[in-house]
């Protein structure tokens, strides 16, 4: 009979095992080794033989030798079933870049089936071609034919720098080893047919991503505009920008100047390989009031008409606030509305004081903060603080409500916090692929809108989307206004360091009388003020969506 000892070590050698196998690339081979070596004590002692006295001890270490043996093979048993099943495709797609040369270190296998797959199309909503494949002297290679929608389809250059962009988070539809139907693939391959790519339909429209770059006219920032019922993205601009074809690489001839390509690319120090509307985190400023606000209604603490005394500053533990926005200096009574109409941080430092950290906190993670958003493309997190024990300090509170401390943002996460107002408090995810199609041209899959978390609850949110309308037409936005339309914002300027300060815009739009129908984020990098410079961009942005 199997003794206790030998059954919870038999139990905790699969329990480890198990845990790594499942992890997947959760946890690096390095990690892995030592779990499974971690396991190997478990199971020796699952495996030790209970010998009675009468065995000569010859037999003895035999037989413990050859338990010592066993117990080691089950661990390159375990090993082989990571690598040929568990994590068998993984390990086939690595790549990495030899740091001399730039180059892609990959599969060969994998290379030179890239250069033969027909990938499939990427199209906008429209059905506007924004990626293609094109065969030349037998070989594939893409063709980009939107350059304002580079940031979105990124590039493909398997023979030097990979891929980017859709075409990596979505390479296994595109190459057409995912989606349609398993056996008529397997059927190709018997009959040594290439794999025939899948095109993906998005909901981004071109018209409105080059408006996005125009009126960024080649500024360092980025655009998101969605719709705010959906999640339907329908711009993601980011400058700037660059020209995935220079990256292209499919022959020796090609290679050259690629590597030309990439090196100004990589050197130049606004980065423009970096996806800011997605990537990128900065202080979201002011704009971060409207999560404030929002939380103070949702907890009772205050409604639109609470009074507040903002004379000019207040000093917490020691430090003066200094307040600059008072649009009259001799008032120095303020209600909740005119302090975000104003974007009056006193008010919002007291509003901050009387939620306290830790709900404010939880406030900013309802919204999205510290949680990935689940994406089409790659996404930052956005970061209620950086330091440990950062809003134990009151200051810290106070200035976390008025969006500085250490709050950073993207601006995707600034248009879902606009968006989830809009829409009553419901964030629905965000997406920008809504259908992939076969070669054939039938429709393999189809993607409907989905809600992604609840912000705040629908009364607080109608409460709040109020503070942003009113802002705009009786506030401080009123450049925001455009007769025939309702449009709720919230501008912010938020400080970096010894730079200008980061320009901000969120808002959404709608028709009078209805629910409000896009949402957008503006930010320019050192920009200035908000008001200025972020808010043109984001009303034209919002109405532009509305003719489409």
């Amino acid at each position: 009979m199997i003794s206790s000892r030998r059954r919870i070590a038999g139990a905790l050698f699969l329990l480890i095992a198990g845990a790594g196998l499942a992890a997947r690339d959760a946890i690096t081979d390095a990690q892995w080794i030592g779990l499974l070596w971690l396991s190997w004590i478990p199971l020796l002692v699952a495996l030790w033989p209970d010998l009675p006295p009468t065995v000569p001890l010859l037999g003895r270490s035999t037989l413990r030798m050859t338990m010592i043996f066993l117990s080691i093979m089950a661990l390159f048993a375990v090993q082989l079933l990571r690598v040929q099943v568990v994590m068998s495709d993984s390990i086939s797609h690595r790549a990495g870049i030899d740091p001399a040369t730039g180059d892609v270190i990959s599969n060969p296998i994998l290379t030179e089936a890239a250069l033969t797959t027909l990938r499939g199309a990427i199209v906008d909503r429209n059905g506007i071609v924004l990626a293609r494949s094109v065969v030349a002297n037998g070989v594939t290679h893409r063709a980009y034919l939107e350059p304002a929608a580079a940031e979105v389809t990124g590039y493909f250059s398997p023979l030097l720098y990979g891929a980017s962009g859709l075409e990596a988070s979505w390479d296994d539809e595109l190459a057409g080893r995912a989606g349609g139907n398993a056996i008529t693939r397997a059927l190709d391959d018997l009959r040594g047919l290439p794999p025939r790519g899948n095109d993906l339909h998005l909901t981004l429209d071109i018209a409105l991503q080059r408006k996005a770059h125009d009126l960024l006219a080649g500024r360092t920032g980025a655009v998101v505009l969605l719709d705010a019922r959906s999640g339907a993205v329908l711009a993601l601009a980011s400058e700037p920008s660059f020209d995935p074809n220079a990256l292209v690489a499919v022959d020796a001839a090609d290679r050259e100047p690629a590597m030309a390509a990439w090196s100004r690319l990589t050197s130049d120090p606004r980065n423009p390989l970096v996806q800011r509307a997605t990537s990128g985190l900065f202080a979201p400023g002011s704009t971060f009031k409207t999560v404030t606000a929002a939380a103070a209604i949702e907890r009772g603490i205050a409604g639109p008409e609470t009074v507040y005394e903002d004379d000019g500053e207040l000093t917490i533990e020691g430090h003066t606030l200094i307040e600059a926005n008072r649009p009259n200096d001799a008032v120095t009574e303020w209600t909740l509305q005119d302090a975000f109409s104003w974007s009056l941080n006193v008010v919002f430092a007291q509003i901050g004081l009387q939620i306290g950290s830790g709900a404010l906190a939880d406030a900013a993670r309802g919204w999205g903060w510290e949680s990935v958003i689940p994406f089409d493309l790659p996404v930052a997190p956005s970061r209620v603080s950086v330091t440990p024990g950062f809003l134990d300090a009151p200051l810290a509170v106070a200035e976390t409500a008025f969006g500085q401390g250490e709050l950073l943002a993207s601006p995707l996460q600034m248009a879902l916090v606009a968006s989830g107002v809009a829409n009553d408090g419901e964030i629905m995810r965000p997406y920008l692929v809504a259908s992939i199609s076969g070669p054939d041209g039938g429709v393999l899959e189809e993607r409907s809108p989905s809600r992604w978390r609840r912000g705040i609850g629908p009364e607080a949110a109608r409460q709040t989307r109020a503070l942003m309308v009113t802002a705009v037409e009786n506030g401080a936005l009123g450049g925001a206004y455009v007769p025939g339309y309702t449009i709720g914002g919230k501008t912010g300027t938020a400080e970096a360091g010894s730079e200008n300060p980061h320009a901000w815009f969120i808002g959404f739009i709608g028709l009078p009388g209805e629910p409000p129908h896009y949402a957008v984020a503006v930010i320019l990098e050192s920009g200035g003020g908000g008001g200025q410079v972020a808010l043109p961009i984001g009303r034209d942005m919002l109405v532009e969506a509305m003719g489409t």
